[in-house]
């Protein structure tokens, strides 16, 4: 594990006086923020209290209990994360990390920042991170979002190329990650209260090593980052205790037609079914040889030769974000379906800031400065019997949708 570095508390200190004279945000302690916030942390801590044991009463086996965020967007206008001080960021950390809530792990699935000139962008991540770590005692895992290289107006001038990447999403962690050198993907495993561990794999949705795709627009995985999945993520050191969460920020689905799927603004270099196929053959314990095109390049696909023959673990679910809305759907469309397994499941967690409230598919009302402006995701998974609850801190029911359940129960 990394050791802390000085320099990096002193950051933490110093931090919020380096503004630009720009700071619309208040501060987490203010009486009014402080309020909304421990009415959300009593609503989400009785809420969770609910499903965080396999059985009714206390003496039930604790399940493996996430605090999932994303699309934080931390800007230099946005009332709830701006830049200088994220007051929704430091809350999702702070609920994280009670003590009586023996939260296992938090996940932040992609969107850190507001694309901008590079050196706000910069500094727009970097204060992302401080913050995200600061104070974070659990268990913390991220995976990148298509606006997190900051393909802006200019990307000569203002992208961030793969190792500056890595060099900003890696200075700090909190758990060991397993992870290649200059790869900006990587899997963890975390102990389960009910037995065996749980395994992060986080995928690096901007897995190029120039500027030849359009990061903001479009998902681009490379052959290297695909063998790793086949080859080490899903192989290396599992057992049949393990059990696979998998971190992206697209959903995978067909590019939207009519808004008829959660993929808008945005598609898939590489054909959309290629990682969830990847997922099928491993829980099937069967193999696939398939190559899968490049929409832009005919010369350029990448070719997946997989054998889960004889391999270990259970697939439980997918984590992800982009579309600033709440849902959870069954992958579809596959060519390697298993028939006699549950669909695939792919989990949506709202965005953080009601200043970036998505317009086509979210139907939470939010305001700034009112219990409403944070919204996350909360799950406990019951690894005995294949069982994913799914609760909520902040904003979480649909205006159109009255009876909206405030606890899901899905099956994987």
């Amino acid at each position: 594990m990394r050791k802390p570095y000085t320099l990096f508390y002193l950051c933490l200190l110093l931090f919020p006086l380096l503004g630009c004279g720009e700071h619309h945000g208040s501060n987490l302690r203010s009486t009014q923020q402080e309020a909304y916030y421990w009415e959300n942390n009593r609503l989400a801590t009785q809420r969770l209290a609910r499903i965080m044991r396999h059985g009714n009463d206390s003496t039930g086996s604790e399940r493996f209990k996430i605090v999932h965020i994303s699309d934080p967007h931390l800007s230099n206008w946005s009332e709830g994360n701006h830049y200088t001080d994220p007051i929704n960021l430091k809350q999702s950390v702070q609920f994280a990390n009670q003590p009586e809530l023996r939260i296992n792990a938090m996940v932040a699935t992609g969107d850190f920042i507001y694309s901008i000139s590079k050196t706000k962008a910069r500094e727009f991540l970097r204060s992302f991170f401080l913050h995200l770590y600061a104070n974070n005692h659990v268990p913390t895992f991220i995976c990148t979002g298509n606006h997190d290289n900051n393909f802006y107006e200019n990307k000569g001038k203002d992208f961030f190329y793969k190792h500056e990447m890595t060099e900003m999403l890696f200075r700090t962690e909190n758990y060991p990650l397993m992870r290649e050198s200059r790869a900006n993907y990587y899997y963890a495993d975390v102990p389960n209260p009910q037995g065996g561990t749980l395994r992060f794999i986080a995928l690096d949705m901007l897995d190029q090593e120039g500027d030849q795709y359009n990061n903001m627009l479009y998902v681009t995985y490379s052959q290297q980052q695909m063998d790793w999945l086949v080859h080490t993520a899903l192989r290396e050191g599992m057992t049949e205790g393990h059990s696979v969460i998998l971190l992206t920020h697209y959903p995978f689905q067909r590019r939207h037609n009519n808004y008829d799927t959660y993929l808008c603004d945005g598609d898939f270099v590489h054909n959309w079914q290629m990682v969830p196929e990847i997922i099928e053959a491993f829980r099937s314990r069967g193999t696939l040889s398939k190559s899968y095109a490049n929409q832009f390049d005919a010369e350029d696909p990448i070719h997946i030769d997989a054998d889960f023959q004889g391999c270990q673990g259970e697939f439980v679910c997918h984590l992800g974000g982009h579309i600033h809305a709440y849902a959870y759907f069954d992958i579809q469309g596959l060519e390697n379906e298993n028939p006699d397994l549950l669909p695939q499941r792919m989990f949506l967690c709202n965005n953080q800031a009601p200043s970036e409230t998505g317009t086509i598919y979210n139907q939470v009302p939010r305001d700034v400065d009112s219990p409403s402006s944070n919204s996350f995701c909360l799950y406990a998974i019951d690894t005995e019997e294949r069982m994913i609850y799914l609760t909520y801190f902040g904003a979480y029911k649909p205006s159109n949708q009255p009876d909206y359940p405030e606890i899901h129960r899905i099956a994987y």
